[in-house]
C-alpha cells in the first residue's frame, strides 16, 4: 500500500514546470517595463517649472548687472549726496522741512449700542426667515 502512494502521479508536470517559469519571466519582464515606463515619465514633470526659474533669474541678474552699473556711477554718487548724506553744490540753499508735533486729541468715548440678542425671541427670527414680513406686535 505504501508503494502505491508512492507511485502516484507527480503534482505538476514538466510542461506544466515551464509554462509556470514562462509565465513567472512574462510577469517580471511586464512589472520591470511598467516601472521603467513610469520613470521615464517623470523625467520631464519639472522641466517647465525649472525653465520658468531659470528665466526669472536670468532677469534678475540683467536687473542686478544695471543696478551695479548705477551704483558705479557719478549719477549715483550726486544722487546720494544729496539726497542721503545733505550735501549740496556751490550756489544751491539747502531747504529742511520741519516737523511741527501736533498735540494729540483725546478720543471721542463712544457709547455702546445695544445688542438685539438681548430683546429677541427665538420665535422671532424664524418670524423673519420664513416669511421676510415685519414681526406683528406681542
Amino acid at each position: 500500500m505504501y508503494k502505491e502512494l508512492w507511485r502516484q502521479r507527480p503534482l505538476l508536470t514538466l510542461p506544466q514546470i515551464i509554462v509556470l517559469l514562462l509565465v513567472g519571466a512574462a510577469l517580471f519582464i511586464a512589472v520591470d517595463l511598467n516601472r521603467r515606463a513610469q520613470a521615464g515619465q517623470l523625467v520631464g514633470v519639472g522641466e517647465g517649472d525649472l525653465q520658468l526659474q531659470v528665466d526669472a533669474e536670468a532677469t534678475r541678474q540683467v536687473e542686478l548687472q544695471v543696478t551695479l552699473e548705477y551704483v558705479q556711477s557719478e549719477d549715483y554718487v550726486a544722487a546720494y549726496a544729496r539726497d542721503e548724506a545733505g550735501y549740496v553744490l556751490p550756489g544751491e540753499k539747502r531747504v529742511v522741512p520741519l516737523v511741527i508735533e501736533a498735540t494729540p486729541q483725546p478720543t471721542a468715548v463712544l457709547t455702546a449700542t445695544p445688542d438685539p440678542i438681548e430683546n429677541a425671541r427665538p420665535w422671532q427670527a424664524w418670524w423673519h426667515l420664513l416669511t421676510d414680513a415685519p414681526q406683528p406686535s406681542p
